[in-house]
């Protein structure tokens, strides 16, 4: 009897210790599966995209940096032409600076750009000189071309063309040599003069060019989350008619800033549809 109650004893405590031991295993398969994948949800920009520092040599008219969930882009611009005029009071120069500002901001991802529920945002710094006085020895600046008359403004580089190193300089695709490349040519209006509102957008519009972002409009594209109200103009999203910024702007800029590649839309001619496109 008293060998049976030791052997009996015995099998108790051995039958706890696997219990025991199931649920510890149990525990770390939980842990190591559940808070990775619960991370993994919603990494920050930095943990997709890294500091951007590998990408940036030095001199750049635009340079980029990331820190955490934060983006910031340092632009340095040359106001040239009739900067000082005014509309509304306010100089061409000052609505130009408040378009650029336009790409500064809260934005938050979803499944087709970045991460659903990431939230990240942009600042914008400007660095400002005018007809080049003051400019930093070594550094570029993108020349920012105001004009008082009527015409369609447009970014001097070629269609499809995108090298962010050569803007400010006189190398590279230029359409007209009169413009460093990547200089943004703008007009006070198409066919009639531009509020003060529309100056400042279609500033912001252009400046998206000069960070290697296509057009989108006259495309045809339909309406999806990364281009809101598609149709024939998707007057939804800056690089269209009257628009804003949006999550996907910023993924493109960010494949132009990795890549040095135009960041098109769809594929046309000599434009390569962006990586950055997901959903059509």
């Amino acid at each position: 009897m008293k060998h049976t109650g030791k052997r009996l004893r015995a099998l108790a405590l051995a039958a706890a210790m696997v219990l025991l031991m199931t649920g510890i295993a149990a525990g770390r398969i939980q842990g190591t599966l559940a808070a990775p994948a619960a991370a993994q949800s919603t990494p920050t920009l930095q943990q997709m995209y890294g500091t951007l520092g590998q990408y940036t040599k030095g001199p750049e008219a635009i340079k980029a940096r990331i820190s955490g969930n934060t983006l910031t882009i340092d632009v340095y611009v040359n106001f040239t032409g009739s900067y000082n005029a005014k509309i509304d009071g306010q100089t061409y120069a000052a609505l130009a600076k408040k378009g650029i500002r336009l790409w500064a901001g809260s934005y938050t991802g979803s499944r087709w750009d970045f991460r659903p529920g990431m939230g990240f945002s942009v600042r914008v710094n400007v660095m400002d000189i005018y007809n080049g006085a003051g400019r930093l020895p070594g550094q570029n600046y993108f020349d920012f071309v105001c004009r008082t008359d009527l015409g369609r403004s447009y970014v001097n580089y070629s269609t499809g063309f995108y090298n962010r190193e050569l803007l400010g300089t006189g190398q590279g695709a230029i359409v007209n040599r009169g413009y460093t490349n990547g200089a943004v040519v703008m007009y006070n209006g198409l066919s009639k003069r531009y509020t003060a509102n529309q100056y400042a957008k279609v500033s912001a519009h252009e400046f998206g060019h000069v960070l290697g972002l296509g057009d989108l409009y006259k495309r045809g594209i339909a309406s999806t989350p990364e281009c809101p109200q598609g149709k024939f103009y998707a007057e939804g999203d800056i690089m269209a008619t009257q628009g804003r910024v949006t999550p996907n702007n910023i993924e493109m800029f960010l494949e132009a800033y990795r890549t040095g590649w135009y960041q098109a839309y769809l594929n046309s001619g000599y434009e390569v549809k962006s990586k950055a496109i997901k959903s059509y």
